[in-house]
């Protein structure tokens, strides 16, 4: 019989293997430069957004994130979304329809992963698996790319 890890510690694998892989994809100097955007518009977003989405609207939520976490938010998940978001910046295309099919497939992406934490059971939609979660997903990612292209045209 394969062992099972418990299903808090996929925050933290998760949030290690995302860390990997920016440190192997995005230089220093542009992890350093991007850092304040992605705790920004990842970690803060992400704890308003669940705060919105889980408490206010029970649309969803985290679940299974104890020990690491506490008052009813974990501490993973705005880490790796603050990565996550560092990874997005630095890819971020210029051209206006390549920014658009780019949002629109990072929301896509974040609608998938979040199903797989769902089939994981370490986070619940209560409303659906696909609309639900991009109505979510894909109004936080256009923001975030059109306030990160305001606060960095002058560069």
């Amino acid at each position: 019989m394969p062992a099972t890890i418990p299903s808090h510690y996929v925050y933290p694998i998760y949030t290690v293997i995302l860390a990997l892989i920016l440190i192997a994809l995005v230089p220093r100097k542009e992890i350093k430069e991007l850092l304040i955007f992605g705790i920004t518009f990842g970690a803060v977003l992400d704890v308003t957004i669940i705060a919105a989405v889980s408490k206010l609207l029970e649309l969803g939520g985290h679940l299974n994130f104890e020990p690491f976490g506490a008052f009813g938010f974990p501490f993973f998940p705005p880490i790796a979304w603050a990565i996550w978001f560092i990874l997005f910046f630095y890819f971020l295309p210029t051209e206006l329809p390549w920014l658009i099919l780019y949002v629109l497939t990072a929301a896509a992406m974040a609608v998938m992963f979040s199903n797989v934490l769902l089939n994981l059971k370490v986070f619940t939609w209560n409303y659906g698996r696909v609309i639900v979660p991009f109505l979510v997903y894909a109004p936080w990612f256009f923001f975030s790319a059109w306030a990160f292209r305001r606060l960095t045209q002058n560069k």
